[in-house]
């Protein structure tokens, strides 16, 4: 099982902490810590990214 954990920092605590440790019970997990790039995540949503889209089209015609 592979899980991806999308968090603003702010929002971090030990919960969250204690889920994993449910999730992967008595396992050696490997725990990758990077910015997130929004882009990316913007435009794997096709409402997102046709607003996205939307918008450039916008400031390019201004």
């Amino acid at each position: 099982m592979e899980t991806t954990i999308r968090i603003n920092t702010d929002m971090l605590t030990i919960d969250i902490v204690d889920g994993i440790k449910k999730m992967f019970p008595h396992k050696v997990v490997e725990i990758t810590i990077q910015p997130a790039d929004d882009t990316e995540y913007i435009l794997s949503n096709p409402a997102y990214a046709h607003e996205l889209q939307e918008r450039i089209r916008e400031y390019q015609n201004k």
